[in-house]
C-alpha cells in the first residue's frame, strides 16, 4: 500500500528536493546532510551485522554448511524458483499501477513488465534501487514516449509504493507474530506490538487525514493520498510480493523448522531492517537477523546458513542472470533486424547492457575471488581436471583466478562507463577465468556467472562505443570501498573455512592436491597485493590538468567542427571565454565554465553522436575526479538519454522559440501585425542589410557606439558564458544584421549564429539598438532576418529561450516547476519574463523545452546560482546587473 501517488512530485521529499526559501534553513541543512546521515546509518547497521555474523559464525561449520547446501532436493529448488517467479510477477504490479494511475494507457503493459523486471533485478543485486532501478525505468519509459514530468512521477510512485508497502507489511507481521519474535530476539512482546501499532497508526493516520483534506502538508511539502481502491490494490501487491519472497527462503529451510505464517512475519521484518541499511539486497544485515532468530531453536544454524546461500542464488542471482540474457537476446534480435517492428522501448532496453554487464562483471569477479580462498562446495575433490594437471599448474590456477577475479571487479567500472578497452579486457578475463575455474574445479556460482557474462559480452560489443583507455575514469570512493569489502570478505571467509587448521609458516609452501588452506592463503595474499598495487598506482598517477581558456589553435579547431554541424548555438564557442574538452579523435568538443565546485557545460556536446556520448561521460568523470559537480545547461530533449545514462537528472529551464521556416509567411489574419510593422518601418525609411564577416571590422566603432548606448540605457553590463558580449573579435567573426535609419546610420543590429554546413538552424545572439529608435524597429529586424533565413533554405530560425516559460504551476507539479512558474508570473520587477515570451509569440514559433541536467538534490539551485555568476562575471555582477 502507498501513502503517496505519483502526483506527489509535491512529495518529492523522498528525492531530496526543496526550494531555497527564506526561513527554510533547517530543511536545507537536512537535505545537505541527508547523504551523510544515510551513509552513517548504513555503516552503523553494517558494523552491527558484521559483529553479529562474527559471533554467529562461531556456531557454524564450513563443512556442515556446504554439506547442507549440496543436500537440498531438486524439487525444493524448483519450488523456490516458482515462488521467485510469483514474487517478481507481483513486483511488476508496482509499475503497472503507476502507469495506469499516471500515464493513463500511454505505455503498453508489456513495457511496464519489462521495466519492472529489469529494474528490480538490477537494484536487488546492486542496491540503491532508487538510482539503479530508476535509471533503468527512465531509459525504457522515456523511449516509450513518457515526458520527464510524468516519468518522474512514475519513479516516485514505484519507490514510494515499494518502500511504504514493505514497512506496512513488516508492521503487520510484527503485530501478528509478536510472541514468537519475542522469543527469537529476547525482546518484550508488548514492546514489539507497540512498535507495530505505532507504525501502522502513523500510516493509517496519514491515509485518513489525507483523504479528508485531499492531501497532508508537512511544512512546504504536500503528500497526496491515492484513492482507497488503489491503496488496497497496492497493499495486495506488497503482500503477494513479500509473501512469495518469504516462501522462497522458507522452502529452502529444513522441513518443519518454522510455520510459514510466522516465517513470513520474520522475513518481512528482516527485509525491512536490511532495506534500512541501504546495502545491496540488505546483504549481511538480513542474514544476521534470520540467523539470530534461529540461534536458540532446535534448527541447526548450518542448515539455515545453507538456505540463505541458496536463497541469494535463486532470488537475486538467477533473476539478474535472466535479465542479462534477456537483454542479450534483444541485442541479437536487433542485429538480425527482427526488432524493426518492435517498440522503441524494447530497443532502448538493449542500451542498458553496460550497466548490467558492469554488475555481472563485479559479481563474477567476486565469485572467482571468494572461490579461490575456500575449499570446493561440491566436495573434497578439487575438480575433474585437477588429478590430471601438474601440481604447479593447479596451484597457479588458484592464484591467477583470484587475481583475475579482482581485475574483473575493477573492469566492471569501465564497463559501466561503456569503455571499449574495458570490453576487450573483460572478454579476455572472462575467457581466462572460465579456463582457470574449470581447471581448479569451479563452484556452482562462478561458472554460470562467467558463462552469462561471456555470452552477453560477445553480443553487445557495439554498446561499448567509447574509444578510451580502460583506466581513464577515476574510481569513486564508493567503488574502492566495495572492492575493499570483497577482499575483506574473502580474507574472513578464508579464516572461517580453515579455522581448524593450525597456522604455521610451512603452510605457505605446502603444494598438495587437497591442501586448500595453503592455496587459499596464497590466493588471498595475491588479491591483497593486487589491490595494494592498484591503490598505489591511483595515488601516484599525475593529477589531471586544470581547465583554461582555449588557445587560438584550439579555438580554430572548434570553429571548424561547428561549421560542419547543424546547431547554430554552437557558435557561442567563438566567444573564447569557455574551456574546451575535445574528443581524442578531435571530431567533437564540449564547452564549459567553472565556478566553485560547479563544472557547467553549455548546450549539448558538438559533433557526431558517438562523440557526444564520449564527451558527456568524460566530462562527468573529469569533474568527479577533481571533486566537482557536473552539470549541463540548456540541453535539448532528444539528447536527455545521454545525461540520464551518466546519472544526471533533468529539470526544465524554459522553452526555446523555434520558427519553422517552411511554413512561415506574412499572409493571413494572424500575421497582420507583422505586415504592418514591416510596412511602417519601410515607410519611415529604415533599411536592412546583412554584413558579412570581412566587412564587419570597419563598422565596429559604429556598432560599439550603439552597444554602449544600449547598455547605458538599460544600466547593464556585458554578459558572458551563455550570452554574447560585445567583443570586437567575436562580433567580427560572424555575419551581422543591421538596421539603418533614414540618415544612413546604424540604429540597431544583431549578430547572427549560422550553421551553413547543414542549413538547419539560424539564430541570433547580441541584439542592441539606439536609445531613440522608431517604433517596431526590432520587429522589422527580426522579420527581415527570418525571411532571409527562409530564402537561404534554413529549416528553423531560433529566437532563443524564454526562461521559466512552460513550467507547470499546478499544485501537483514538482517544487521546481511550481516555484519557477511563480517567478515567471510574479517576477516582472526583476526580469521581463512574460514580455519576452509575448514578443517571441508574435512569430508563431514552435516551443521546444530546454533542460538543466545535474546529479539532483540541491545541486540545481547551486548550479543556477553559479551560471548567473558566470554570466555576470561574479556575484557582484549578479547583484548589480
Amino acid at each position: 500500500m502507498t501513502g503517496m501517488t505519483a502526483h506527489d512530485p509535491e512529495a518529492q521529499v523522498m528525492q531530496g528536493e526543496a526550494p531555497a526559501r527564506d526561513g527554510a534553513w533547517f530543511p536545507r541543512r537536512l537535505s545537505v546532510l541527508k547523504p551523510w546521515l544515510l551513509a552513517g546509518v548504513g555503516l552503523a547497521m553494517a558494523l552491527l551485522a558484521i559483529g553479529a555474523l562474527q559471533t554467529l559464525s562461531q556456531e557454524l561449520n564450513y563443512a556442515a554448511v556446504t554439506a547442507a547446501f549440496r543436500e537440498r532436493p531438486l524439487g525444493v529448488i524448483l519450488a523456490a524458483i516458482a515462488a521467485t517467479v510469483v514474487s517478481f510477477g507481483a513486483m511488476a504490479g508496482y509499475d503497472l499501477s503507476a502507469l495506469r494511475h499516471i500515464a493513463r494507457g500511454a505505455v503498453p503493459p508489456r513495457i511496464g513488465v519489462l521495466a519492472a523486471f529489469c529494474g528490480f533485478a538490477l537494484s536487488n543485486s546492486v542496491g540503491v534501487g532508487a538510482f539503479t532501478g530508476g535509471a533503468v525505468r527512465w531509459r525504457i519509459y522515456s523511449a516509450a514516449g513518457l515526458d520527464p514530468t510524468r516519468l518522474t512521477r512514475v519513479l516516485v510512485f514505484v519507490t514510494g509504493s515499494f518502500v511504504i508497502g514493505l514497512y506496512a507489511v513488516a508492521a503487520l507481521g510484527l503485530l501478528y507474530a509478536a510472541e514468537p519474535m519475542a522469543g527469537w530476539f529476547g525482546l518484550p512482546a508488548s514492546a514489539l506490538r507497540l512498535l507495530a501499532l505505532s507504525l501502522l497508526g502513523l500510516l493509517a493516520g496519514f491515509a485518513v487525514l489525507g483523504r479528508l483534506r485531499r492531501g497532508v502538508r508537512l511544512g512546504r511539502f504536500a503528500l497526496r493520498v491515492p484513492p482507497a481502491r488503489l491503496i488496497l490494490w497496492q497493499g495486495l501487491v506488497s503482500l503477494v510480493d513479500i509473501g512469495a519472497a518469504a516462501t522462497v527462503l522458507w522452502l529452502l529451510l529444513p522441513p518443519g523448522a518454522v510455520g510459514l505464517p510466522d516465517f513470513m512475519a520474520l522475513y518481512a521484518v528482516a527485509i525491512a531492517i536490511g532495506a534500512a541499511s541501504h546495502l545491496p539486497g540488505g546483504i549481511g544485515v538480513f542474514e544476521a537477523v534470520v540467523l539470530t532468530a534461529f540461534r536458540h531453536t532446535e534448527v541447526p544454524l548450518d542448515e539455515v546458513a545453507a538456505a540463505l546461500l541458496l536463497y541469494r542464488a535463486i532470488y537475486f542471482a538467477l533473476p539478474f542472470g535472466l535479465a542479462v540474457l534477456l537483454l542479450a537476446g534483444f541485442e541479437v534480435s536487433r542485429r538480425a533486424h527482427l526488432l524493426r517492428g518492435g517498440t522503441r522501448a524494447v530497443r532502448a532496453a538493449t542500451r542498458l547492457m553496460p550497466r548490467f554487464l558492469g554488475a555481472a562483471s563485479f559479481a563474477a569477479g567476486a565469485a572467482l575471488l571468494l572461490g579461490g580462498v575456500t575449499p570446493p562446495i561440491t566436495g573434497d575433490t578439487p575438480g575433474l581436471l585437477a588429478p590430471a594437471l601438474p601440481t604447479t599448474v593447479f596451484e597457479l590456477s588458484h592464484l591467477l583466478a583470484s587475481v583475475g577475479g579482482l581485475a574483473l571487479i575493477f573492469v566492471a567500472h569501465g564497463l559501466v562507463h561503456r569503455l571499449d578497452g574495458a570490453w576487450w579486457l573483460a572478454l579476455v578475463l572472462t575467457g581466462v577465468g572460465l579456463a582457470l575455474s574449470i581447471a581448479r574445479g569451479g563452484g556452482a556460482l562462478e561458472l554460470p556467472l562467467l558463462l552469462v557474462l561471456g555470452i552477453a559480452l560477445l553480443v553487445s560489443h557495439s554498446r561499448f562505443d567509447r574509444r578510451a583507455r580502460m583506466l581513464t575514469p577515476s574510481l569513486t570512493p564508493g567503488w574502492w570501498l566495495a572492492v575493499a569489502g570483497v577482499v575483506a570478505a574473502a580474507a574472513w571467509l578464508l579464516f572461517f573455512a580453515h579455522r581448524d587448521v593450525e597456522y604455521s609458516r610451512q603452510l605457505w609452501w605446502q603444494f598438495e592436491l587437497d591442501a586448500s588452506a595453503p592455496r587459499g592463503m596464497r590466493a588471498t595474499l595475491g588479491a591483497v597485493l593486487a589491490l595494494f598495487a592498484a591503490g598505489l598506482w591511483t595515488l601516484l598517477r599525475p593529477a589531471r590538468s586544470k581547465s583554461h581558456p582555449p588557445t587560438p589553435a584550439e579555438l580554430q579547431r572548434a570553429v571548424a567542427i561547428v561549421e560542419a554541424q547543424e546547431r547554430a548555438d554552437a557558435n557561442m564557442v567563438r566567444m573564447g571565454d569557455k574551456a574546451l574538452l575535445f574528443t581524442e579523435a578531435g571530431d567533437g568538443f564540449l564547452m564549459y565554465g567553472r565556478r566553485g565546485r560547479s563544472w557547467i557545460a553549455l548546450f549539448d556536446p558538438v559533433g557526431p553522436k558517438p562523440a557526444q556520448l564520449d564527451l558527456v561521460w568524460r566530462f562527468v568523470e573529469l569533474a568527479d575526479a577533481q571533486g566537482g559537480r557536473a552539470a549541463f545547461y540548456q540541453v535539448r530533449p532528444e539528447t536527455l538519454p545521454l545525461y540520464i545514462d551518466a546519472g544526471m537528472r533533468p529539470l526544465k529551464l524554459g522553452e526555446a522559440a523555434r520558427v519553422p521556416l517552411a511554413s512561415f509567411e506574412l499572409k493571413g489574419k494572424s500575421r497582420q501585425p507583422l505586415r504592418s510593422a514591416l510596412n511602417r518601418a519601410e515607410r519611415e525609411g529604415l533599411r536592412f542589410e546583412v554584413v558579412s564577416p570581412p566587412e564587419v571590422e570597419p563598422l565596429l566603432p559604429e556598432l560599439e557606439a550603439v552597444s554602449r548606448e544600449w547598455l547605458d540605457q538599460h544600466k547593464a553590463r556585458e554578459k558572458a558564458f551563455s550570452l554574447g558580449a560585445f567583443e570586437p573579435g567575436y562580433v567580427a567573426s560572424q555575419p551581422v544584421g543591421v538596421v539603418r535609419g533614414p540618415e544612413g546610420g546604424i540604429i540597431a543590429f544583431a549578430t547572427l549564429l549560422e550553421a551553413p554546413g547543414h542549413r538547419h538552424d539560424m539564430s541570433i545572439d547580441l541584439m542592441r539598438h539606439r536609445a531613440e529608435v522608431p517604433p517596431g524597429t526590432m520587429d522589422f529586424l527580426f522579420l527581415r532576418l527570418i525571411l532571409r533565413a527562409k530564402e537561404q533554405g534554413y529549416a528553423f530560425f531560433d529566437l532563443g529561450m524564454a526562461p521559466l516559460s512552460g513550467l507547470a504551476a499546478h499544485r501537483l507539479a514538482p517544487v521546481w516547476y511550481r516555484l519557477g512558474g511563480l517567478v515567471f508570473r510574479r517576477g516582472e520587477r526583476f526580469y521581463n519574463f512574460r514580455g519576452l515570451r509575448a514578443f517571441k509569440e508574435k512569430f508563431e514559433p514552435v516551443w521546444e523545452p530546454r533542460y538543466l541536467c545535474t546529479p539532483g538534490g540541491l545541486d540545481p539551485w547551486v548550479v543556477l546560482a553559479d551560471v548567473a555568476a558566470l554570466q555576470s562575471g561574479g556575484l557582484r555582477g549578479v547583484i548589480g546587473k
